[in-house]
């Protein structure tokens, strides 16, 4: 698979001009209601998403439930499903769960900044604007090679030393070791010394105590002497790519962050693994680029041109 296409499939374009409406709530733009996202809406949303075979890590339902409140996502049901919400760069958007056309496009903008995030910019030769921000792009990976940590020099030296001195042993995130997770978890955040809410710490311990509902599995990596050292959450794609959400590890270990994605990918069951973006950070940019990525995935947005 070529890495400079992959993702960049054109959504298939609708005939029937197919308009909004209707759950009980706030209105939203496209003459719809949205409602907040809850756990009772995931067979409804995967049901819309799953034929769309997104490779976007927005596109399933765990990514939209663990972070509906840092975007304030909302969900409007009917004949134009759709998620309103704002990026991190504070834009306000709609995210379309079928495909649409212009008028639906149309629609769909009326109240919001643009529709995002798009997998390609089709809606350019219909007259839309549409760009892109490189903080958006979901780094992708070939788990082949990943699991080999082909390309990835550094990373490789530094999981063979945490191998060689550790004796790892990685098990897979169970209600059993679930402790363990949440202890690298604190771990973590004192590591990094930050305020827990400039983190994603509460979405991650949510993500852990609703792994089952939500779709997700793991790995707990563990020393040979027992001591917890990374875990992390994946959940599985549209297009039936992993998407990794969360990996964490102590400072001390720092091995066990590319030991631990290279045993995931070997046994994950996926073609690719999709490790999200990194949001304009120069170290989440740092770190996913050294595990040697296929590529990148733009996230378009489309806009009425001129502002209209």
């Amino acid at each position: 698979m070529d890495a400079g296409r992959y993702g960049q499939r054109r959504l298939p374009v609708r005939s029937d001009g197919a308009s909004g409406t209707l759950m009980d709530g706030e209105a939203v733009p496209g003459g719809g209601l949205g409602m907040p996202l809850s756990l009772d809406m995931r067979e409804r949303i995967e049901a819309l998403i799953a034929p769309l075979r997104s490779p976007l890590s927005e596109y399933g339902f765990a990514n939209l439930w663990l972070f509906r409140d840092r975007h304030d996502y909302r969900f409007v049901d009917g004949d134009l499903p759709h998620i309103t919400g704002r990026t991190y760069d504070g834009e306000r958007h709609a995210m379309p769960l079928v495909s649409i056309d212009a008028e639906g496009a149309a629609r769909l903008l009326d109240g919001v900044d643009c529709l995002y995030p798009l997998s390609d910019d089709a809606l350019a030769q219909a007259g839309f604007d549409v760009r892109w921000n490189d903080d958006d792009a979901d780094y992708v990976y070939r788990a082949e090679a990943l699991a080999k940590l082909d390309g990835a020099k550094a990373k490789r030296a530094q999981a063979r030393a945490f191998e060689a001195e550790q004796a790892p042993v990685a098990e897979p995130l169970s209600d059993a070791n679930l402790v363990s997770a949440r202890t690298v978890l604190d771990g973590w955040l004192a590591d990094v010394g930050r305020d827990p809410d400039m983190t994603d710490l509460d979405a991650c311990r949510e993500a852990l105590a609703r792994r089952e509902a939500l779709g997700l599995d793991g790995l707990l990596v563990t020393t040979g002497a027992g001591e917890p050292a990374a875990f992390l959450l994946a959940g599985t794609n549209a297009d039936g790519s992993r998407v990794v959400h969360f990996a964490k590890g102590r400072r001390v270990h720092a091995g066990a962050y590319p030991w631990m994605f290279a045993r995931f990918a070997a046994t994950c069951g996926a073609a690719i693994v999709n490790f999200e973006q990194d949001l304009g950070k120069p170290g989440f940019a740092q770190a996913k680029r050294a595990l040697a990525p296929m590529g990148q995935l733009r996230k378009y947005r489309a806009s009425k041109r001129g502002g209209a």
